[in-house]
């Protein structure tokens, strides 16, 4: 006989009275607001110390076993103080001495029937997919009069790689993770908590991410664009707020983005491939030219995508220097998706450098780190920049841009057109938002529904 469910309310004044859990306290006279520690599970200092009230949330709401992992214990206890109504006073999850959030407890219980009722409605056998879970180089001599004298193919060096902790909620309003880790399709063994690009996603290509029709061959409805009055009753929503948020609902797989990545890779400007990998997973950059094609690793879950030969190039010194980076690739630069993050992290000799932009002027090279794996978009600035793209600014970007052996952007801004190696990495889930935003104009999409969703999952990550 299973253990009945208790009442949310008392059973946490209870704990938080006990002072049994490090950092659940509180932090009035008046015991109306109370502390939590709030920390990422990709933190080095973290420890199972730091989920033991979520543990115990789930124990006494899941018939004595806590069910799932402690990205999910997180997300369903916050869910619950959320349908209690607790206020989040202070959000310092990413505080670097103390993370931790403040709730505020609320003043009467929610209206609409009681409590254990309640938290039975909503919380009871959910089944959510998500899981949270130097510059020293040494410098490889290169042909005189072809590259600047600073211009240098870069090799390894440790580094320790900045880890955000940033979050995305989906259209559908459910909860989302707090963590930064893999979230497969459904049915697919997860993944080992607090991996980034873990090595337990073979299946991934068995559930590719399907889009009715390619990027370019999204037909816009030729209809005015008008404001909704937001309210109740009979409001209409636009045309082009209905497909837009149409078509962000099937980017979605379970509370995160998905999407596939179109790879071009150019040598001195000239594009040389385009590949187009089906692994929502990501890929790795590699050099074995008898690949045609991406392939699956099984090992890593990824797929392998390689770099064309340079031998067909008609300037010699130029295909030498290409090769030469080529061979030093080993096991090349891995990107990915993981939660609500598109990740790299290098695994060869070759230093590589990124930006959201390949006309970048800031003359400040950012490198993609080999110790761990370093985020280099989140899916919450993308839906920032659709807010500010609303508002009359710029689109957000949807691609990534990576440049081989060489710094990028340099000291003197030369082209990028003049790097030996560029890869751009198209996320095209977001392409096809961005073609649609773009397509319809900001004023097509100035919806009080869609504003409000958008800021409403931003404002819960």
């Amino acid at each position: 006989m299973s253990q009945s469910k208790p009442l949310l309310m008392p059973w946490l004044r209870t704990q938080i009275d006990s002072g049994r859990y490090p950092g659940v306290s509180w932090i009035n006279s008046q015991k109306t607001e109370f502390s939590i520690p709030w920390k990422h599970a990709l933190r080095q200092d973290s420890s199972s110390v730091d989920v033991l009230i979520f543990k115990a949330w789930a124990e006494v709401s899941g018939g004595g076993r806590a069910q799932g992992d402690p990205s999910v214990w997180k997300r369903n206890f916050r869910s619950a103080l959320r349908a209690k109504g607790f206020v989040l006073e202070v959000d310092n999850k990413n505080d670097a001495a103390n993370p931790h959030k403040v709730f505020r407890w609320p003043d009467q219980a929610p209206p609409g029937g009681s409590q254990d009722q309640e938290e039975v409605d909503r919380f009871e056998d959910l089944a959510f997919p998500v899981q949270e879970a130097s510059t020293d180089c040494q410098v490889v001599p290169c042909f005189e009069g072809f590259l600047p004298d600073d211009a240098v193919f870069l090799v390894e060096s440790p580094d320790n790689p900045d880890i955000l902790e940033e979050c995305l909620r989906g259209l559908n309003i459910k909860p989302s993770p707090d963590g930064l880790v893999f979230e497969p399709p459904p049915e697919q063994p997860q993944p080992i908590q607090g991996v980034i690009g873990g090595d337990v996603l073979p299946g991934q290509l068995d559930y590719p991410m399907g889009f009715e029709g390619a990027v370019g061959g999204v037909a816009l409805p030729e209809q005015p664009a008008y404001a909704v009055d937001g309210g109740v009753g009979g409001a209409s929503v636009p045309p082009m707020v209905e497909l837009f948020r149409d078509t962000m609902s099937k980017t979605m797989v379970g509370d995160h983005i998905s999407t596939h990545f179109r790879v071009a890779v150019y040598y001195r400007g000239q594009k040389v491939s385009e590949q187009l990998v089906e692994n929502e997973a990501g890929f790795r950059l590699v050099y074995r030219p008898e690949l045609s094609q991406p392939i699956l690793d099984p090992k890593s879950g990824l797929s392998l995508v390689s770099l064309p030969s340079p031998r067909t190039m008609l300037d010699k010194t130029q295909a030498n220097l290409t090769q030469r980076i080529l061979d030093k690739l080993g096991e090349g630069v891995e990107v990915g998706v993981s939660g609500p993050v598109v990740y790299s992290q290098r695994q060869g000799e070759i230093k590589a450098f990124w930006s959201l932009c390949k006309f970048d002027r800031s003359r400040t090279p950012q490198e993609v780190p080999k110790l761990e794996p370093k985020p280099l978009y989140l899916f919450r600035d993308f839906l920032q920049g659709i807010l500010d793209f609303i508002a009359g600014k710029e689109c957000p970007p949807c691609s990534l841009f990576f440049c081989l052996g060489e710094k990028w952007p340099d000291l003197e801004n030369r082209p990028w057109e003049k790097k030996l190696i560029m890869v751009e990495v198209v996320l095209t889930s977001l392409e096809m938002l961005k073609s649609l935003a773009v397509g319809g104009g900001a004023s097509s999409l100035q919806s009080v529904e869609l504003q409000m969703s958008l800021e409403e999952m931003m404002e819960l990550c």
